[in-house]
């Protein structure tokens, strides 16, 4: 039997408990609330133990699960408590305030090997289950149009959760994820997968004076050509109903989200087509709350980490799409603002890692850098961004790569406002680069460097790359004006990215002659499968053997860029995953990527990767890790689980033999 524990006594608390009634293997143990008067009368009314505080009933070690039905606000807090103490959590939608707590808790519970569910009560109802049925078979083929709502007049005062914006209050987190999370679903059962995310949002509504959103509908579209109206409201009545419609055929339900519980248990699905309408009716004897129950506790048997009906990478896709619809509002809670953190979460989770990132030696600068750089022009809100340098600063990751047009600048803002809060500008290392086409001139140097340590709030960069290159002007040029800024103090190494060998080649030479400051790094592609054409114009690529030589020859530091060739070495369970999403389009793969050779060599990766038992893409950046040359590879991690996969590429060892197969210079090893 599973012993479960709830969090609060609210109303979804009090149906939580009439449910486990008739769950299976269940019994409600105890109830939590800060009040003891009310933690009591509601485990009188359900007879189960009551516990005043929260925290005392997650330590009860005679607690199996957890239930949390709180206000938004303290699902974070009491949900990575329950985890730290080894209790499997079903947490209320939204699992969090938003993306980069849903990405800590999760990371938690893959490292404490603990069963965290986001509790979407729909998902698991059987008649959701039929609809997904009905997409697969009469939806799949053609892009659709959803419609789907969710709205209610919540007469409360300002201090209610709903009006709130200090317990999460509004109705996009409240009930406008239930629509955003049917329309992934929806599509994503479109193709094949268990969602899809939106590639625009274009979204509208109505604020209070507090700053929450009453009213919200945002416009979905998504890459298969499918679109979605979908709106939310706590000051309004809505039809709070689907309609999935084509050219032909169309689909709609009138209760998607109790699925017909304050109705007998009974719904109907009408679905037409050809002007023919055939009405499907559910009936059911279990209650929605007691199908999630079940599903969950069928996890907790099985020794399951996650569900199949509400995957992590689901929760995380949500997450982050209502972060971008309410973003449009304007609506932000104290949770978006990552000054109001005064340490860095992830050191106290990771006290004790097993391992820590790797560094080598440069000389010219005083901190060894790591082995990984990261890439920052990937963050999603400057909140996104402080937990993920964070996180890889808690795995000893200490060199960040910016550029002067990354982001319009927000790239140099982000990176400059986490080192100023974190107090840790002589642990880092901060590589920037500048001179981008159209403006690769020695001119626009130093305008550009200046004004991005000032967004930076850092007085000279440790590392400074030219972008681009540009034949028309002598390298010569190019190293005076990078010396002249050296011996200002405004730069401490100088480097190129994208140039090619000769140019390379000549501009060292040149620095040697004139007794100058050479460059030190090179930031070029290179991977394991080599660019057949540029990834974006002006682009050089070091993979082949003529340009290795001369790394080998002269030692030079390459930090590759594209390290992993955007996502060409994925297997289609970490596509369907989703978690995984700094890939390219599959024009883009094909055009940059494609050939006999490559795709060989990806041939060779997935077999290497299912003898180490790793994943193919972490064979392709330890290949990178691997070579004759230092290797300082750049990663563009877009969370916190793709970091997790490059770091632990570093603990990836190769034999020569290994990398030559890899390379086909091999047939066999």
């Amino acid at each position: 039997m599973i012993n479960w524990g709830i969090l609060g006594t609210g109303v979804i608390a009090k149906a939580f408990a009439h449910s486990i009634k008739d769950a299976k293997d269940c019994i409600l143990y105890g109830v939590a609330s800060r009040s003891s008067s009310n933690a009591k009368q509601f485990a009188q009314e359900f007879k189960c133990n009551s516990f005043e505080g929260y925290k005392n009933l997650i330590e009860d070690p005679s607690v199996d699960a957890i239930y949390i039905a709180l206000p938004h606000n303290y699902h974070f807090e009491f949900t990575l408590s329950a985890l730290n103490h080894k209790k499997s959590v079903l947490c209320e939608k939204p699992m969090t305030i938003n993306l980069e707590e849903t990405m800590i808790l999760i990371d938690l519970a893959r490292k404490n090997k603990t069963l965290l569910m986001e509790a979407f009560m729909y998902r698991t109802h059987p008649q959701t289950l039929k609809i997904k049925e009905i997409i697969k078979q009469d939806f799949a083929n053609e892009p659709i149009e959803i419609e789907a709502s969710f709205g209610f007049e919540a007469k409360v005062s300002v201090d209610h959760r709903l009006l709130n914006p200090d317990l999460g209050g509004g109705s996009i987190l409240d009930i406008g994820c239930y629509p955003m999370s049917f329309a992934r679903m929806i599509v994503g059962t479109q193709e094949g997968k268990l969602f899809a995310n939106p590639s625009s949002i274009e979204a509208k509504g109505t604020l209070s004076p507090e700053g929450v959103d009453l009213f919200s509908s945002a416009n979905l579209e998504f890459t298969n050509g499918s679109k979605a109206f979908i709106s939310c409201a706590i000051n309004q009545n809505l039809s709070n109903s689907v309609l999935i419609s084509s050219r032909s055929k169309s689909l709609q339900i009138s209760q998607p989200w109790n699925c017909g519980e304050f109705e007998g248990r009974q719904s109907n699905l009408i679905f037409s087509k050809d002007n023919e309408s055939i009405i499907i009716k559910i009936n059911e004897n279990l209650g929605v709350f007691t199908h999630e129950i079940n599903h969950f506790v069928n996890l907790i048997k099985s020794g399951f980490l996650e569900s199949s009906l509400v995957s992590h990478a689901d929760s995380l896709g949500n997450m982050s799409n209502l972060d971008r619809w309410r973003g449009q509002l304007g609506v932000s809670y104290k949770e978006d603002h990552p000054e109001n953190r005064t340490s860095n979460p992830f050191l106290k989770l990771n006290e004790n890692p097993d391992q820590i990132m790797p560094t080598l030696k440069l000389k010219g600068i005083d901190v060894e850098p790591s082995r990984l750089v990261f890439g920052c022009d990937n963050q999603l809100s400057r909140n996104h961004a402080f937990h993920m340098f964070d996180h890889f600063f808690s795995l000893g990751g200490n060199i960040f790569d910016t550029a002067y047009i990354y982001n319009d600048g927000k790239s140099d803002n982000y990176l400059g406002n986490w080192i100023k809060h974190r107090n840790i500008r002589n642990k880092i290392i901060v590589l920037g680069k500048g001179a981008h086409t159209p403006y690769c001139n020695p001119e626009s140097i130093r305008p550009q460097l200046e004004e991005s340590l000032s967004r930076l709030m850092i007085d000279s960069m440790d590392i400074y790359c030219l972008h681009r290159d540009n034949l028309d002007v002598p390298v010569s040029e190019f190293i005076d004006a990078l010396n002249e800024l050296r011996n200002e103090g405004l730069i401490k190494l100088i480097g190129a990215s994208n140039w090619s060998l000769n140019r390379f080649r000549d501009a060292l030479d040149y620095a040697q002659r004139s007794k100058l400051e050479p460059f030190t790094v090179l930031s070029n592609n290179f991977s394991l499968a080599r660019m057949i054409e540029p990834v974006w114009p002006g682009c050089e690529s070091s993979s082949d053997e003529s340009f290795k030589s001369f790394l080998k020859e002269k030692q030079i530091f390459l930090l590759p860029w594209s390290s992993q060739a955007r996502g060409f070495f994925l297997d289609s369970k970490e596509f369907e995953s989703q978690e995984h999403i700094s890939n390219p389009d599959k024009k883009e793969q094909e055009r940059v990527w494609h050939n006999e050779n490559n795709l060989e060599r990806r041939r060779r990766c997935f077999v290497l990767a299912e003898q180490k038992e790793v994943e193919p893409i972490q064979i392709a950046l330890a290949f990178c890790l691997a070579q004759s040359f230092p290797t300082l590879p750049l990663v563009g991690p877009r969370n916190i689980f793709e970091t997790q996969s490059s770091f632990q590429s570093l603990f990836i060892n190769l034999s020569q033999d290994e990398l030559a197969w890899l390379d086909l210079s091999l047939k066999e090893i």
